[in-house]
């Protein structure tokens, strides 16, 4: 069961980035406390947990099948009518309340918890000095900043193939380089490479993408992973070994932000994952109790 955005609010008291174990606890446990949330997520939940043949230390279902639990989970939040909104988060603005934005449309949330799984590898080099000054996670919402310029875009799944048509109806040239298998639509004017990305190179801007064996001197360059780096969702966010930095309530360096599941660190495991999701949404709970009991023009925090 899923919702698009257009079903959206602009302000909710929670908002769950990710619809995987961790993401679907939350929103159990949040749904059970009545609070006004939403559960962001994509179209298919938790790919991980649906590859794995066996699962063998889920209390109470002894070798279970992956794809079943998955199944099972998701049949769960569907019975206690819990829907996933297909949302993908570019960017959120520090609060309280916080900004969450998308492509075409931005909310509100007073809190938030952060269930997206693993970032995607490390960072391209030179990817994180010179975010907003050429380096972009979203080609159509900076699109017209590139109008008869030059980009790449980089793209670990085929949604980036309907950002590079769009690109190219404004830029004069777009490079895509696919992170992944089979090329379904990609528009003829868009000019495909089959390296891998070294590093993004430029002084104050970004200036060019080096493949290895070859330059392309660009304007920008689009990264589209499937998981956004935590780091760059969010900025200001503290990390430790490249996982965000929680404490034993969840709570990251900042006041309302919670992380839940792989996106934490080790041990990347399912029930690991499952327990923080639901304790990362009874500790928003309370944190969203204790602004409702505050002095309004005090500044609320738990930590």
């Amino acid at each position: 069961m899923s919702e698009d955005l257009h079903t959206l609010k602009d302000h909710y008291e929670l908002a769950i980035i990710g619809c995987g174990p961790a993401g679907l606890s939350a929103a159990l446990n949040a749904k059970i406390r009545n609070r006004d949330f939403v559960l962001l997520g994509s179209e298919f939940c938790s790919p991980k947990l649906s590859k794995a043949p066996q699962v063998d230390n889920w209390l109470g279902f002894p070798e279970i099948g992956g794809e079943e639990l998955r199944q099972r989970f998701l049949d769960h939040v569907k019975e206690k009518d819990i829907p996933i909104t297909l949302f993908k988060v570019t960017n959120i603005y520090p609060g309280p309340p916080y900004t969450l934005i998308g492509k075409e449309k931005s909310f509100e949330a007073d809190t938030i918890i952060i269930a997206t799984g693993v970032s995607a590898g490390k960072l391209l080099s030179g990817e994180a000095e010179l975010l907003g000054r050429g380096v972009g996670y979203c080609a159509t919402c900076d699109g017209p900043l590139y109008k008869d310029k030059k980009v790449a875009i980089i793209s670990y799944n085929q949604e980036g193939e309907d950002e590079a048509n769009y690109m190219a109806n404004i830029c004069s040239k777009v490079y895509y380089i696919p992170y992944y298998c089979e090329i379904l639509k990609l528009d003829p004017r868009v000019e495909i490479k089959k390296s891998k990305a070294k590093k993004i190179t430029g002084d104050q801007k970004v200036e060019q993408l080096d493949l290895g064996e070859e330059q392309l001197i660009v304007d920008g360059v689009f990264i589209l992973r499937d998981t956004l780096p935590a780091e760059q969702l969010v900025s200001g966010l503290e990390m430790e070994e490249a996982a965000i930095k929680v404490n034993h309530k969840l709570e990251t360096s900042m006041p309302g932000l919670y992380a839940a599941g792989d996106c934490t660190g080790q041990p990347y495991q399912l029930i690991k994952a499952a327990g923080e999701g639901g304790t990362a949404a009874l500790q928003a709970v309370k944190y969203l109790d204790s602004l409702k009991s505050a002095d309004p023009d005090e500044v609320v925090s738990i930590h």
